[in-house]
């Protein structure tokens, strides 16, 4: 806003200077001190910090300019800009404005009326249009503020949930190892121990009674086969299964890869993923990871779609976005990479850039 009006201001002092300076070549010097003067307030307004004097400056050389106009009427038309000045500090009251702008036309007459009447009409709209994209600008500062803020909250969030998360991780586990620890305890340790005294007793029954030695080394033997088939059932229990494992990896890669890259990303799969041994799955998950680090390099998507399906006879693993595709498939390292993991097992792999870019590993399974 101030620069708005420095910049309109100098302006019109420039057009009065040059038109008074002409008009009045006998009183030149008076002239030029009445213009210092005007300068030297409207410095004064720009130095004033506190509204109240820049309001009490504005009043000032409102006063001054209808004084020097009375000695030359071309001051008059300096005073739309200093109107201006004072209702920005009332930026809803443009219509009194307007009638304080064009109030002073009541008073003047011949050429100089018509001037002021330009001048206060281009001050006045050029106020207005001002003020409007102001309010605007002061809009847009607020939003952003405000999504700021927001966003600040977000991440606050973020961060809580990701500890929270981490400490619910942690005592999942802490909660898991407690159980399995209190498992053992009271079944393998329990049984091991009482298998343990049979053997002490044993160990002194044998010099004096061998047959009672023997059925308690039976006992014992016994108790230390069930114990080991316990152990058994138990790790079997924990243990996920190979197919959760492989797949739970795969999705774990492909959501660290929407992450670091902004794409969207999908995971889907179909049939009986049992049928997929270990050794697929580490095919699977390499070539699936260099699909996408091709797709993050050189394709421009948007979106990837990562699907594994169990058919009849094959493993299906596709790879596919929505980028710019490739009219050629040019065969680089990493693809090469791919068809010879996969020829390991006997499968193939299919690359298409017609309508985006699809990669398909095709391996062949048992039945």
């Amino acid at each position: 806003m101030e620069v708005w009006t420095i910049g309109n201001k100098t302006i019109m002092l420039l057009f009065v200077v040059t038109s008074a300076y002409f008009a009045a070549a006998a009183s030149n010097q008076r002239l030029v001190l009445l213009f210092l003067i005007y300068v030297a307030l409207n410095l004064g307004l720009h130095i004033a910090k506190k509204n109240v004097t820049k309001q009490a400056v504005i009043l000032v050389i409102m006063m001054y300019l209808i004084g020097c106009a009375v000695y030359h009427p071309y001051f008059v038309l300096l005073l739309p800009f200093s109107m201006n000045e004072l209702a920005s500090f009332y930026p809803r009251k443009n219509g009194y404005l307007l009638i304080a702008v064009f109030l002073p036309l009541l008073f003047l007459h011949g050429d100089i009326m018509i001037l002021y009447a330009f001048a206060a009409a281009l001050s006045f709209f050029g106020y207005v249009m001002v003020r409007h994209y102001m309010g605007r600008v002061v809009k847009q500062e607020d939003e952003l503020e405000r999504m700021r803020k927001d966003l600040q909250k977000m991440a606050k969030r973020l961060n809580e949930n990701r500890e929270f998360a981490r400490a619910s991780e942690y005592m999942v586990k802490l909660e898991e190892r407690n159980r399995l620890a209190q498992e053992i305890h009271d079944g393998i340790g329990h049984a091991m121990t009482g298998a343990l005294i049979q053997m002490e007793a044993a160990k002194r029954l044998l010099g004096s009674d061998t047959a009672a030695a023997e059925t308690l080394l039976q006992n014992a033997i016994g108790i230390s086969k069930e114990a080991i088939e316990e152990i058994r059932i138990t790790l079997k229990h924990h243990k996920p299964p190979v197919e959760q494992l492989g797949l739970s990896r795969l999705k774990t890669v492909v959501e660290a890869f929407a992450g670091q890259t902004g794409l969207m990303t999908s995971v889907v799969h179909e049939g009986n993923i049992e049928r997929i041994t270990p050794l697929h799955w580490k095919i699977i998950y390499e070539n699936v990871t260099e699909a996408l680090t091709n797709c993050a390099k050189y394709s421009g998507a948007s979106a990837v779609h990562v699907e594994i399906r169990v058919l009849n006879r094959f493993i299906k693993a596709v790879v596919s976005d929505n980028g710019k595709g490739a009219s050629k498939i040019v065969k680089g390292l990493g693809l090469i990479g791919m068809e010879e993991r996969t020829a390991s097992v006997n499968g193939t792999v299919v690359a298409d850039g017609t309508r985006g870019f699809i990669i398909t590993t095709l391996i062949p399974y048992g039945g």
